[in-house]
């Protein structure tokens, strides 16, 4: 088989790989278009606006799930498409629906503006229903879209979210830099991504209704499902606030410009693994559904957390153990700062983003009560680590204590996860101690070439050790 034929047979197959890749195209072009615009923003808005901005945008992300109250996760279940389409209008139409009630509580709450004002965020919260909306339509289409296998569109999608979101940084921050910049380039990134959806959502809306809903068939819908509002909304709100909680509480003992370098650290690792959980997720929760009908779930679940955990780590580990050095080439000695605060917390983040595809199987087992208990575990822990840190007085102390406690909470969700699954424990822990082995040769040798004070030389060795890395990774596993 010819090279040009082993690519085109990967594109082709029609069960995981293909979805998943297709829907990488899309997030790996917005990954390069948000990461390299990062160079140019760090270096346009000081870590202060960064921080205002994050704790703006850590709202939004903690009370998405409220507003759309999780019905679009029913998407996905129904046999019957038209069940399936009176689940999407009633997300929508919750989210129009919270947006409005908390738009009008900003706006005449004047001791809820004074509170945030403390923090320098008062007048930018009213942007909060905003940008809800915007966050929620998209997230509701893309998985709408999703259950169409409409893979190309949401692909599509994601570009022009990054692209857009640049754009408007960008643009403000070379003319007026200030946190209503960043805060605006979200809203629309994700606006713009909803509208370029949009035709092929109500093409497939209309042909899934194919006559008008009634109100009856709306309440056995929202009856049928209600486990979600009960259940899966909360723990989705709980597990938002494990992610957000720092940069909300960080503020409380620290300066914006202390969150500014915890939430960018945070973002450069988080976000761009997040993307691609969430690219795998969205094929995960379809096909999870057909493997729970066939009785192969167990399998299938341990191999996708296998993968995971490949694609997320050597990011993790090169950034724990270089990271100063490659911030500082790539954003500016201003920035160190923001590297060291990253290493305490980059297990955490990587435990996190591979328990983020993995949580749908607490839906699609319907275990969503034993969801709702794990995640407020997880609450309690993340809480108790950020408080007992912040008494310290120093962030370092309270960034430690926060990665240890997130670090072993996560990794016991994701083999919670598994167990229920039906994979073996074998399974389960292989994937990190294969890749813990093979790196370690690599990652000494790159820390031996920091200890020479040439930034741009461990950027270079950390480059080409990743590299080789999933080179040799691939070769053995009979990936390629």
């Amino acid at each position: 088989m010819t090279l040009r034929d082993r690519i085109l047979s990967v594109f082709s197959d029609s069960a995981f790989r293909a979805p998943v890749l297709k829907l990488l195209s899309g997030t790996g072009v917005a990954f390069i278009v948000a990461y390299l615009a990062n160079i140019v923003l760090l270096r346009l808005y000081p870590d202060e606006f960064w921080g205002v901005a994050d704790y703006i945008i850590a709202w939004v992300s903690i009370l998405a799930p409220v507003a759309s109250l999780r019905y679009e996760d029913a998407l996905m279940l129904p046999k019957d498409r038209r069940q399936a389409a009176h689940a999407f209008i009633l997300a929508i139409a919750a989210v129009l629906v919270s947006a409005t009630l908390l738009f009008t509580f900003l706006a005449l709450s004047d001791s809820a503006l004074a509170f945030f004002e403390e923090k320098k965020a008062g007048r930018w919260m009213l942007l909060v229903p905003l940008a809800l909306m915007a966050n929620r339509f998209a997230k509701i289409s893309e998985l709408w879209l999703s259950r169409q296998e409409s893979f190309g569109n949401i692909s599509a999608a994601q570009v022009v979210q990054s692209t857009s979101m640049v754009s408007v940084r960008i643009g403000t921050g070379l003319s007026t830099p200030g946190p209503g910049g960043l805060i605006w380039g979200f809203i629309a990134g994700f606006g713009l991504s909803t509208l370029g959806m949009s035709r092929r959502v109500v093409l497939t809306l209309r042909a899934s209704l194919e006559h008008r809903p009634t109100l009856r068939e709306f309440r056995e819908v929202a009856s049928r499902y209600r486990r979600f509002p009960q259940f899966t909304m909360p723990a989705a709100l709980i597990s938002g606030l494990i992610t957000r909680l720092p940069i909300l509480l960080i503020p409380e003992f620290f300066d914006m410009g202390v969150a500014g370098q915890y939430s960018r650290g945070f973002s450069i690792l988080f976000v761009p693994l997040s993307l691609l959980a969430a690219a795998v997720a969205q094929v995960f929760f379809v096909r999870a559904v057909e493997a729970n009908r066939s009785g192969t779930l167990g399998a299938f679940a341990g191999n996708v957390h296998a993968r995971l955990v490949l694609m997320c780590f050597w990011p993790t580990v090169i950034l724990m153990t270089a990271g100063a050095d490659i911030f500082q080439v790539l954003f500016g000695e201003a920035w160190r700062d923001s590297a060291s605060y990253l290493g305490f917390v980059a297990p955490w983040i990587l435990f996190s983003v591979v328990a983020s595809p993995l949580t749908r199987l607490f839906d699609v087992l319907e275990r969503q009560r034993l969801e709702l208990l794990a995640t407020v575990l997880m609450l309690a822990v993340i809480s108790a680590t950020l408080f007992y840190g912040g008494q310290t007085g120093d962030i370092k102390v309270t960034l430690l204590a926060l990665g240890i406690g997130g670090t072993v909470i996560r990794l016991g969700q994701i083999m919670l996860l598994l167990h229920l699954a039906g994979t073996s424990l074998t399974a389960m822990i292989r994937p990190y101690l294969s890749y813990i082995v093979w790196s370690l040769p690599l990652l000494g040798g790159i820390f031996w070439i920091t200890t020479l004070g040439m930034p741009i030389l461990t950027t270079i060795a950390g480059t080409i050790g990743g590299l080789i890395f999933y080179a040799f990774i691939a070769f053995r596993e009979k990936l390629i």
